[in-house]
């Protein structure tokens, strides 16, 4: 994962386009029409590569020499000639190609795949960074640049797009264009060989031109690499997606969700908004780059008639939204302001002959009231309060507010004046009441989705001490035995070691004693017949509510069982509740394995009430508390218990969530579990019948297994320096107060020593960026220290970033000024070269400023190696971290 030289696809000096005289090609005539006309100021070249034979045997290819070495070449030729051109414009200087929409005679798939490789290996060596094949091209306007097949040229903008889709890349540039919206950059990337979308996610989060993204992606080939990109970019960023499901989205026995469920989850977990319609899809890009930072769900409505208001009302009840009930205050005062003689109510019915000015004292009594977070007004036209005067009252009283407003403006012509006042004063826009509620209810998941962002699971049980002695023992044993399926055993021995219940019911060796185990279990029951030398059972019969029933049963079950298993010994019968004693129906809650993102937890009705309905759910795992009762809401399993259970049952699944999550975290052995039907009770869940799959693995992967890296809780020490006690410990979001606190204590000089100028405060934006990291990326490190009033305060801070490949980690530190001499930075800088070397990270790098004296004898203590840097004001410092290295 790198964005190393993307700048020379982004952001080039020159370009040269590469074609073939005996391959003609259209998309060579096109992308040199768009330079052209782009605006580009660097140089353009077109240059010819010509094939070549000696005697008549084989065939060269050469490309014709170049005066200037381009940044970026665009390969417009036959896709088997592709490796040649890349390999002869890397020896001469180039960093990025694109090999666009190529001729391929007749080439097989493993031709193909044969060919992309080639590919990779010539650019390998010379670092070029290649787009596609098959790419449309990439756009900037911000630079004239359009090395593109385009057919509109993208004026300039804040919003980047991102697609793996020509077609619809080529659309909604098309659509953008039409409405005016201009872009930072538009990008299509073709198969992704190379550049991938993590890689231009990655680019893009780091954009100064770049406040939004769009992305329309159908699938990505590596999980893990996706979502740390996807998270980073969501950080400060809106990212919307539009995805197009692919044929297969049922679920089965083995695979108990969709591939549409796990792109839902890992999106949901990525902070991002999934939109369904390329109609939406601008909308909610723009709203939700406007939005401000004051948003709330509970929504009131204000519309000048009764019909309006009711069908935006329904709209948001019918997807789950909530409407903001208006405080007495608030009712008292609207009446008095209205007099319409009934009491005004939310959504709020104004009358047909309301002035403009009522309007907006309407408008602004809605958003002083302290139970309404956000406010939709909803206009149609009037004789009584022209669409432009009201546009203009509501404008004025939006701006008089934190709150955010949406407005909505019914009609044809008459609304065109409201809808431009509107836009020219920043207040969302909108022409129909379903589509406000949509972009309402997407900006609402924006901000559930960016709260799970934030969500850092820890790689270590904080609430609960699992048995891992017991744990690991039934793994063990089984491991041992060499079975891939836990018995009931041992599978319960380990659910229970995660205090996830686990039930088990003595057998009943004849019918007296099924019924009397039937009566102490409590009707309904489901009875299980076994058979002799098995240690599950053959068939089963559900919601028996009577020893009749029990008998009739047993006859039926016998009777099938000698026909289908003539000679088989039935050894008893084996009894379990129908149904949870809390009324709630069972679930089924488990993991699958998935190959693209690993571990998926799933949560849905259980297999014999059909294992179908709204309430399948889907997560990524590591799960906390906050994350598993996200899950646990969605599903929905618990919305008709009574008010003052239904707070117990969610938390008691939540809870056997987390400890699955846990569980799947420390034992990298269990592949599978089946926990179906799940029982959830107040005081716990009970698993009624449970399987759980498991592999030998010959090396510890842990959370390497997941697509997202848990808190590393492990790294956490608790250390005494200096007669204080201090927790060093990874950073985490909630750092970022105690991160620019840091920041701020450090004196002019030492401020110039850390960031090379006078910066001594980063931006919002920045201290989220530098607490909200991907362990797997980069780690920082904080000295925290906790006063006498409960306060954390941060002394000190070491951060390392690695590069893709593992081989080169940059270290920065820094300690508050009052403190430097006494041997933090000391303490830091070694807890992060120990880290580093533990993850097999090969160099550890950094630079400092020639006048930073105590950064130079600090380095040479710890043995770094000391060389000046390129404009002599620096010094380079490089610690090898492997001792053949060091030799």
């Amino acid at each position: 994962m790198t964005v190393r030289n993307l700048e020379f696809l982004f952001r080039p000096k020159s370009v040269a386009v590469v074609v073939e005289p005996d391959q003609p090609s259209r998309y060579a005539e096109v992308v040199l029409r768009n330079l052209a006309a782009g605006g580009f100021s660097g140089p353009v070249i077109s240059v010819a590569a010509k094939r070549r034979s000696l005697f008549g045997i084989g065939t060269h290819l050469r490309v014709d020499e170049l005066e200037v070495a381009p940044d970026l070449a665009i390969v417009c030729a036959a896709l088997g000639d592709a490796p040649q051109i890349i390999a002869q414009l890397g020896a001469r200087g180039t960093h990025a190609a694109i090999v666009g929409p190529s001729i391929r005679d007749k080439m097989t798939n493993s031709e193909v795949l044969e060919v992309r490789k080639a590919i990779l290996d010539a650019a390998r060596p010379h670092l070029i960074r290649v787009l596609g094949p098959g790419s449309a091209g990439v756009l900037v306007p911000a630079s004239g640049l359009n090395a593109s097949v385009a057919h509109v040229t993208a004026p300039r903008g804040k919003i980047a797009l991102v697609a793996q889709s020509t077609a619809i890349a080529a659309a909604v540039l098309d659509r953008a264009c039409s409405k005016g919206i201009g872009f930072s950059s538009v990008l299509h990337l073709g198969a992704g060989i190379d550049v991938d979308l993590a890689d231009v996610l990655d680019w893009l989060a780091a954009d100064p031109e770049t406040e939004a993204i769009l992305v329309q992606f159908d699938s990505v080939s590596v999980g893990r690499k996706f979502m740390s990109a996807a998270r980073a970019a969501a950080r400060n960023k809106p990212v919307v997606a539009i995805r197009g499901a692919r044929v297969e989205t049922r679920r089965s026995a083995d695979r108990p969700f969709s591939t549409d469920d796990i792109y839902e989850a890992a999106l949901r977990r990525a902070g991002w908004v999934r939109i369904d319609t390329l109609e939406d899809l601008f909308d909610a890009a723009e709203a939700m780059a406007r939005v401000r930072p004051r948003f709330g769900e509970r929504l009131a409505i204000v519309a000048n008639g009764h019909g309006l208001g009711r069908i935006a009302a329904d709209a948001l009840l019918r997807s789950g939204g909530r409407l903001a009930t208006l405080s007495k205050e608030t009712v008292e005062q609207l009446d008095r302001l209205l007099r319409t003689g009934s009491p005004p109510s939310n959504p709020l019915a104004l009358p047909a002959d309301i002035t403009p000015a009522n309007w907006a004292a309407a408008l602004t009594a809605v958003l002083a009231d302290r139970e309404t977070d956000t406010v939709l007004t909803v206009y149609s036209p009037s004789a009584f309060a022209p669409s432009a005067d009201v546009a203009t009252a509501i404008c004025k009283a939006a701006q008089d507010t934190k709150r955010n407003v949406f407005t909505c403006w019914v009609g044809g012509n008459a609304m065109r004046e409201a809808q431009q006042i509107a836009a020219a004063h920043g207040v969302l826009s909108h022409d129909s009441p379903e589509k406000a509620i949509a972009i309402f209810l997407g900006i609402v998941n924006y901000v559930r989705n960016r709260e799970l962002l934030v969500e850092m699971p820890p790689s270590v049980a904080e609430d609960f001490t699992p048995d891992l002695a017991a744990a690991r023992s039934a793994l063990a044993e089984a491991i041992d035995a060499g079975l891939d399926t836990l018995p009931a055993r041992l599978a319960r021995r380990l659910l229970q070691a995660y205090g996830i219940g686990a039930a088990e019911y003595p057998l009943a060796g004849s019918i007296d004693a099924a019924i009397r185990s039937a009566d102490k279990i409590g009707y309904p029951v489901d009875l299980a017949l076994v058979l002799a030398n098995t240690d599950g059972h053959e068939a089963a019969a559900a919601g028996l509510r009577s020893p009749a029933d029990i008998h009739i049963a047993v006859r039926g079950l016998r009777s099938s069982t000698r026909a289908q298993r003539p000679g088989r010994r039935v050894s008893g019968y084996r009894l379990r509740p129908s149904a949870a004693r809390s009324g709630i129906a069972a679930l089924r809650l488990g993991v699958a394995d998935d190959p693209v993102f690993g571990p998926v937890i799933f949560l849905r009705p259980a297999s014999a009430a059909g294992g179908r309905g709204e309430g399948s759910v889907a997560a990524l795992p590591p799960l906390n508390l906050a994350l598993a009762q996200d899950l646990v809401t969605r599903s929905r399993f618990a919305e008709k218990a009574p008010g003052n259970e239904r707070a117990a049952l969610e938390s008691a699944a939540a809870t056997a969530l987390v400890r699955l999550s846990q569980l799947l975290t420390d034992i990298d052995e269990v592949i599978g579990v089946e926990l179906d039907p799940l029982h959830v009770e107040i005081s716990g869940v009970v698993a009624q019948d449970f399987r759980i799959r498991i592999k030998k693995r010959e090396r510890k992967f842990g959370f390497r297994r997941f697509a997202i890296r848990p808190y590393p809780k492990e790294l956490e020490q608790h250390v005494n320096w200096d007669g204080r006690k201090l927790l060093i410990r990874p950073i985490r979001p909630e750092d970022e107060t105690t991160l620019g606190d840091l920041l701020n204590s450090l004196e002019p000089e030492d401020a110039r020593m850390r960031f090379f100028g006078t910066m001594r405060s980063l931006p919002r934006s920045q201290l989220a960026r530098f607490t909200q990291i991907d362990y797997d990326r980069e780690m920082a490190l904080v000295a925290i220290e906790r006063g006498s009033d409960g306060v954390e305060r941060s002394l000190g801070e070491v951060r390392a970033v690695v590069d893709s490949e593992n081989i080169v980690a940059d270290f920065a530190v820094v300690v508050r000024s009052e403190l430097k001499g006494k041997g933090l930075g000391r303490l830091l800088l070694q807890s992060i070269i120990d880290y580093s070397r533990s993850r097999g990270t090969r160099e550890l790098r950094g630079e400092t400023l020639a006048g930073n004296l105590r950064m130079l004898h600090l380095a040479q203590d710890l043995r770094f190696k000391l060389k000046t840097g390129a404009d002599m004001r620096t010094v380079d410092l490089r610690l090898p971290l492997r001792e053949h290295e060091e030799a």
